[in-house]
């Protein structure tokens, strides 16, 4: 019987809970002994493993959040941590680290690889930035929780004629940012691909005023305006209300766009690709990455998977745009 070591990393997923339901689900059948590490990879340096219980799990797999914590924890750079890691996985007797995260957890579990432990990734984050996954665990979730508070904020802005600005998150990839935008017709996005000036941004609004005399719906992704030499939404709010008659209101969603219940399909792709875990570990196959293509399951060597780009959406944006 292998025994299976599973943490989650980093930002919080929903759907992480449905991956670690799936485990325990289909473990007996897989010959496997599932062990949770609390706090991600901070509770794997700590050894602070224990034994899945089933009942208690399969009551977790439509729970926003994590049950086993997550963390965020640089110090896997360490050599010195690494080695104490390596030493608790050994300890544990665990024959397979599997990792729920996102980049950055993928870094961590391929410096582990390095040093001879058995990894398998699952693509866990809202972000969908993780390249070898055409779409993340928790992603679908994230993006319908924007959806509905943007139709929320969208009727006020209607109601008063008014310009929302809306932050979305992402970290450094536009899809939340993108795929909201045309799911809810807004009527402007802001990201590296799509930039304005804030000269640039009031005509493109006056342009839009010809035709749209509500509200105008203006979506910016985070960690880009403000950094360098690029205006803030502040700098930007207060040239609008400088040159126009036009009201402007910032809203930041913030960290509601972690939570709410796992859509359907979010908990589809996390139970097919908790699956392919189980079948590659099954047959010793190790030190992977695991996505979807669609329905379609795929994997990857983790070197090759961290090494792949992401998708290019200046198409989509020039079309709704």
């Amino acid at each position: 019987m292998k025994k299976i070591a599973i943490l989650t990393s980093g930002g919080d997923a929903s759907t992480m809970n449905k991956c670690l339901s799936t485990f325990v689900t289909y473990a007996s059948e897989y010959d496997c002994e599932i062990y949770f590490v609390c706090n991600g990879y901070k509770g794997l340096y700590n050894n602070e493993f224990y034994k899945a219980n089933f009942t208690v799990t399969k009551s977790w797999w439509d729970l926003p959040g994590t049950k086993i914590y997550s963390s965020r924890f640089p110090e896997i750079k360490e050599e010195n941590v690494r080695n104490q890691m390596l030493e608790n996985l050994k300890n544990n007797n665990i024959d397979c680290l599997v990792v729920i995260g996102g980049d950055g957890s993928y870094n961590g579990a391929k410096l582990l690889s390095k040093y001879g432990i058995n990894v398998i990734c699952l693509p866990g984050t809202i972000d969908n930035d993780v390249t070898s996954t055409t779409y993340s665990i928790g992603f679908d979730t994230c993006l319908n929780t924007v959806v509905d508070a943007i139709k929320k904020i969208k009727s006020c802005m209607n109601s008063l004629g008014t310009v929302g600005m809306v932050e979305i998150m992402g970290r450094h990839c536009i899809d939340l940012t993108v795929f909201a935008g045309i799911a809810t017709e807004s009527d402007i996005i802001i990201t590296p691909s799509s930039h304005f000036t804030p000269e640039q941004l009031l005509e493109k609004i006056k342009e839009k005023r010809r035709t749209n005399k509500k509200g105008i719906m203006i979506l910016y992704v985070e960690n880009y305006l403000g950094t360098g030499d690029i205006p803030s939404v502040d700098e930007y709010i207060k040239y609008i209300h400088t040159n126009s008659k036009e009201k402007v209101k910032k809203n930041v969603l913030g960290y509601l766009q972690r939570g709410g219940s796992p859509t359907a399909m979010d908990l589809v792709r996390a139970s097919l690709m908790t699956k392919e875990a189980l079948e590659l570990i099954k047959a010793n196959m190790f030190n992977r990455v695991i996505g979807v293509n669609e329905f379609q399951v795929v994997s990857y060597e983790i070197e090759e998977g961290l090494k792949m780009k992401n998708p290019n959406r200046e198409k989509l944006i020039k079309n709704f745009f």
